[in-house]
């Protein structure tokens, strides 16, 4: 069983980090997206979900009817609470997270782990100075995706992200100009620090004091399933870029 590819309309883009040269973009899908791929491919009667609790952690499977076998076929995964609110809606976001992971499980939008590290400088989207870091100067400013093609190997070869105004901020694999900072104007460490920010500060002291490839690969099996994977996984990529 083959879920499509995600369409541009369909994948969020969130501001993960602001600095003083620019901001760092992170592409995401909701739960929503996830329920109606499953109601899209397998339709809404051939699918449900079960959420138990392992450990102290929440974990969510999703199971498909596999008319073949006369039976279901579960895949499951475990959320990450979200940050405290005021709201009490830490444990809404965790279910929320446990879904995802379990769709993804399922290749639901799996394709968003080959996004390019999205960089865009400030002079493009300018930043101001706030206290001890620092902000977008224009603090509701939003973004989307404009374009995403992919490969036969389901790889994203082509990005645009655009602006809430409709004006082009970030491309990738295209020829559209913009000014765009390219990764490597950005220092390994300055990469690092920008790929770290929604991790633990355990997971980034490990990450950090990890000297060879196999100690970085330890760290990054030891947390995959209890620390945003995404950011888990740039992290650890910016690090090898390191090592190597």
């Amino acid at each position: 069983m083959t879920f499509r590819l995600l369409r541009a309309d369909e994948i969020e883009v969130k501001v993960k980090q602001v600095t003083a040269n620019g901001i760092a973009l992170l592409l995401y899908k909701t739960a929503r997206t996830d329920m109606d791929l499953l109601d899209e491919t397998v339709g809404p009667e051939n699918w449900q979900c079960e959420y138990e609790t392992i450990k102290d952690n929440l974990y969510c499977k999703i199971g498909v009817w596999c008319e073949s076998k006369s039976q279901w076929i579960w895949k499951q995964d475990c959320g990450i609470e979200s940050r405290a609110d005021g709201d009490g809606n830490e444990k809404k976001g965790e279910a929320s997270d446990a879904f995802k992971r379990a769709g993804f499980k399922w290749g639901i939008g799996r394709e968003l782990y080959t996004s390019p590290f999205i960089w865009v400088k400030s002079d493009v989207v300018p930043t101001v100075a706030a206290g001890k870091g620092f902000k977008m100067a224009n603090a509701f400013e939003r973004f989307h995706v404009s374009k995403i093609q992919y490969n036969e190997k389901r790889e994203i070869t082509a990005l645009e992200i655009a602006n809430d105004k409709n004006r082009t901020v970030y491309t990738f694999g295209t020829k559209t100009a913009v000014k765009v900072a390219p990764m490597a104007q950005q220092t390994n460490k300055e990469v690092l620090e920008i790929q770290m920010g929604e991790l633990s500060d355990q997971v980034k002291a490990e990450i950090q004091s990890a000297q060879t490839i196999e100690e970085l690969m330890a760290v990054y099996k030891s947390y995959e399933h209890s620390e945003p994977l995404l950011d888990l996984k740039h992290a650890c990529a910016a690090r090898r870029c390191e090592l190597v």
